[in-house]
This record gives structure tokens, C-alpha cells and sequence, in this order.
């Protein structure tokens, strides 16, 4: 009681009687505190607890970015099958026209009395091959462009009209450049470091858990006898230290585990370079194979056709057979298939070298040589 009139500043000459004193009568006090600290040194849980949000953030941002690498390599390899669909769809529309060409070459001499009708039939027969074929392809065409607005997220029946990039049949860039590359761009390495980065954040945070702690605090207290009333006010302004002395065995078992999750991230960011240089190097190596091959399926073609050139002369002097003929129309048209295949693969293996390289994204396509070509 004492202490409340005093605090209600109600306190006066008759309350040093010694009855008073001794046996007061009871009182109410309603108080009422506001209290502001300002940390300035609390075992670093703001400043620590402020860069792991941060990190934290970071982490988000990186996902988001995997994702939306993820979505355009999806879009960039539904797109170069369309173009492999419809440059297939060419290569077999030139192989009817050809085979029609032979057919009424066929007719011509069997009318003629130079052939004979079994030339006609085998022409007519291939042709209605290519023409199954064709229908084939371009079922196929309408599919791979259905996969490709999915990929978008647009309307499946919108139709387009592609232009293929050369995609990568000239880029010389080398191996090192590109591992680099990755090294700097790749979300999931940056994840794997940005991890290490809060394990070790939170070690030091374990760590700094044996620290003093020292805060500024004011206090600003109204105490009264009846509410709503204000009958006596005080405040205090005051620095406040803390020592963990003894807090039981919890603060150096949090230690340990920080330090073992700091290990594990850091043996996961080791993983996960080792993981991003291997399919970084298979992407490589992939695009340099399918360049090879594509030279390859060049000068076949060329060979190809120059071979349906010779027989078709000689079939025209009635020095070849019509089935050496259709023989190389055939060959000529898996050739140009194998062509068109080999060229998709090039442009697929390109794309998956940059989506390896963490490249995919304009916004993020390098100008330095990363110790590599540029």
C-alpha cells in the first residue's frame, strides 16, 4: 500500500503515523506500462535473424527461377518438334512428288513399249506408301503443335508460323566456358551455396547464443486508484546486461547440431557441383555428337541424291530397273529424314546445354568468356 500511494503520488504527512504504516487500509491500484527496448547487442538475433530472411528470400527467388527455366526448356523442345514434324512433312511431300514423277515416266514407257506395266504397279505402290506416310506426319504435326501451346499455357488450336534459329550448329564456344557458366547461373548451384551460406549463419547464431546481451529500455508507467484516471506517473530509462552463465547443456547441443546441418549442407553443395559439371559435360559432348552427325547425314544426303540422279538417267536409256529406281528414292527420302533428325538433335542438344548452363533465360545470357571461348 505503501508503495502504490507513493506511485499514485497520494502519499502525505498523516501516512508516517506509525498505524498507518503498519496496518494500512486496503487500496486499489490500476497501472498501466509502456515499455520500449532497443536492442544493442542481443546475442545477434536480430542481425542474424535478419540475413536468414533474407537468405531466405533469395532461396524463393532461386526457386522461381529453376521453375521458369524448367518451363522454357519444356517450351523449347515442344517448339523444335514442331519444326522436326513439319520439316518431315517436306521431306515426304518431295518423295511423292518424285515417286509420281517416276510413276508417269513408268506410263510413258510402258505406253511406249519400252517397260513393262510391273514398273507402273511398283511406282503406284510406293507412292501410296509416301502418301500414308504424309498422313501420318501431318497428324503428327497437328499433335506436336497442340504440345507446343500447352507448354505456353495458350489455346491449343492457335496456330503459328515458326522460324527454327540456327540453334547452336555454329556456336564454338568451349567446354570450360560453359561450366563456368553454369557455376555462376544455375539456380540449383546457387541454391546449394546460398544453403551453406544459412548453415553457417545458423552456427553463428548457436554460437552467439553464449554472448552477453546488452539492451536500452525506457519505461513509462501511470498508476491510479480508479480506471481511467491518472493519478500519479513516473518513467525510468535504464540499460540492461545479461550473462548466460549456466543454461543447462541446450546451448552447446544446438551448437552441435548447427555444425553437423553446416557439414551436410556443405557436402550437398559439393554433390551438387559435381552433379551440375557432369550434366553440363553430357550436354557438351551430346551437342558435339549430334553435330558430327548431322555433317554426316548432310553428305548422305547429297550421295543420296546424286545416286537417284544417275539411276533416273539410266532408267530413261533403259540401262536400269524401276525397282533401282524406287530403291534410291527410298534411300534419298531416309536420308533426308535422318537429316531432319540430326538437325533437331543438334537444336535440342543446344537448348539442353544452356538450360544445363543455367543460360535458357535471355535476361541472364552472359557476355564474359568464363575462361572459355566467347
Amino acid at each position: 500500500v505503501f508503495t502504490y500511494k507513493l506511485a499514485q503520488q497520494e502519499f502525505s504527512q498523516e501516512d508516517f503515523a506509525i498505524g498507518n504504516l503498519n496496518g494500512p487500509a486496503p487500496r486499489t491500484n490500476f497501472q498501466a506500462r509502456f515499455v520500449l527496448t532497443q536492442p544493442l547487442f542481443n546475442q545477434g538475433r536480430e542481425y542474424l535473424g535478419y540475413k536468414l530472411s533474407r537468405a531466405g528470400e533469395d532461396l524463393s527467388l532461386l526457386d522461381v527461377r529453376r521453375v521458369s527455366q524448367a518451363v522454357l526448356y519444356a517450351v523449347e523442345d515442344a517448339f523444335y518438334k514442331v519444326i522436326l514434324a513439319r520439316d518431315t512433312i517436306g521431306v515426304l511431300r518431295a518423295a511423292m512428288e518424285a515417286v509420281d514423277a517416276h510413276r508417269l515416266l513408268a506410263e510413258k514407257r510402258y505406253e511406249s513399249g519400252l517397260a513393262l506395266r510391273s514398273d507402273v504397279l511398283a511406282a503406284e505402290v510406293q507412292k501410296s506408301d509416301a502418301e500414308r506416310q504424309l498422313a501420318k506426319a501431318e497428324g503428327d504435326l497437328r499433335v506436336a503443335v497442340a504440345a507446343l501451346n500447352r507448354a505456353m499455357g495458350v489455346d491449343q488450336d492457335k496456330a503459328w508460323r515458326l522460324v527454327p534459329p540456327a540453334a547452336g550448329e555454329a556456336d564454338s564456344r568451349g567446354l570450360q566456358y560453359w561450366i563456368q557458366a553454369a557455376h555462376v547461373h544455375r539456380p540449383e548451384m546457387l541454391q546449394a551455396k546460398k544453403a551453406v551460406e544459412m548453415a553457417r549463419l545458423k552456427v553463428k547464431e548457436a554460437r552467439w547464443g553464449f554472448l552477453p546481451s546488452l539492451n536500452l529500455q525506457g519505461v513509462y508507467e501511470s498508476n491510479s486508484e480508479n480506471v481511467g484516471t491518472a493519478d500519479g506517473d513516473n518513467w525510468s530509462l535504464m540499460a540492461v546486461a545479461s550473462v548466460n552463465l549456466f543454461n543447462g547443456l541446450g546451448d552447446r547441443a544446438r551448437v552441435r547440431a548447427a555444425s553437423a546441418q553446416r557439414v551436410r549442407a556443405e557436402a550437398k553443395a559439393r554433390e551438387t557441383r559435381d552433379m551440375v559439371d557432369l550434366q553440363v559435360r553430357q550436354a557438351y559432348f551430346r551437342l558435339a555428337s549430334a553435330r558430327k552427325q548431322l555433317d554426316v547425314s548432310k553428305r548422305s544426303v547429297e550421295r543420296a541424291r546424286e545416286t537417284r540422279r544417275i539411276l533416273q538417267q539410266r532408267y530413261e536409256n533403259g540401262l536400269a530397273l524401276m525397282v533401282e529406281l524406287l530403291a534410291s528414292d527410298t534411300a534419298l527420302q531416309k536420308a533426308a529424314l535422318q537429316e531432319a533428325r540430326s538437325r533437331f538433335e543438334v537444336r535440342t542438344a543446344f537448348s539442353n546445354l544452356k538450360y544445363r548452363a543455367g543460360l535458357l533465360c535471355p535476361e541472364v545470357e552472359p557476355t564474359q568468356s568464363y575462361g572459355g571461348r566467347p
